[in-house]
């Protein structure tokens, strides 16, 4: 009798030891089949968008991912990305994409949140020779040159309206001593500096522009997406 309990308690023990490795290889497991989708999809948008530069960094949130894998929709997908303008400009891309799948082939997406971030120096282009562009630390673009020798400082607020980006001076410091934005010569100097927002990838639609300490940041959003 003791010698079948001490079997019993033998097997028990294997099994209770086989079921734990198992346990703990499922995450890893599941670990490695997400990094291999996350592969995957960085390198179909590689291939499929022109202004990537490199391979775009992408990051599956699912856990368990096989789970979500098997049934066929992913709850976030965040896509990170260097690219460049159609000018070839630098921009930082982060897109955010909610409920994705594969289709035949193909990825589909029921929503997209993006920010793309053009550093001060590329913004910066076409407002001046010798313009120093930074944050003003309250979501404006502060602009530092020399005119006649003396500083000037334009703090401005960046508009949108539809895909027209229109920076508005709102104000102003020559010498040190403040001076009317609104006055001839600062707002001479960025009359018809309107800029037109070039097509966006997977349908993206513009929806707002704020300033921050990397630079200058488009947001759009799209629905019924199609990002690879």
């Amino acid at each position: 009798m003791t010698r079948v309990l001490t079997r019993s308690r033998t097997r028990l023990l294997w099994t209770s030891l086989a079921l734990g490795a198992l346990l703990a290889a499922l995450p890893v497991a599941d670990r490695i089949a997400a990094a291999v989708a996350e592969k995957r999809l960085a390198d179909r948008i590689a291939g499929r968008q022109r202004a990537v530069v490199g391979t775009p960094r992408v990051s599956i949130d699912a856990f368990p991912f096989l789970l979500s894998a098997s049934e066929g929709t992913l709850p976030r997908v965040v896509v990170r990305a260097d690219a460049v303008t159609g000018e070839g400009l630098p921009v930082q891309a982060s897109v955010e994409l909610h409920e994705v799948a594969e289709r035949s082939g193909a990825y589909t997406a029921a929503s997209a949140e993006a920010r793309f971030t053009a550093p001060f120096g590329s913004f910066g282009a076409g407002l001046g020779e010798g313009a120093s562009l930074s944050s003003d630390g309250n979501g404006r673009l502060r602009i530092d040159r020399e005119y006649l020798g003396l500083p000037l400082t334009v703090v401005a607020e960046l508009r949108l309206a539809g895909r027209t980006l229109t920076v508005v001076p709102v104000a102003a410091s020559f010498a040190g001593r403040a001076v009317d934005p609104a006055g001839p010569r600062i707002a001479g100097a960025f009359a018809g500096r309107e800029r037109t927002v070039p097509e966006l990838p997977a349908g993206l639609a513009p929806t707002a522009v704020s300033v921050g300490d990397a630079g200058v940041t488009l947001h759009a959003r799209a629905d019924d997406v199609r990002p690879a």
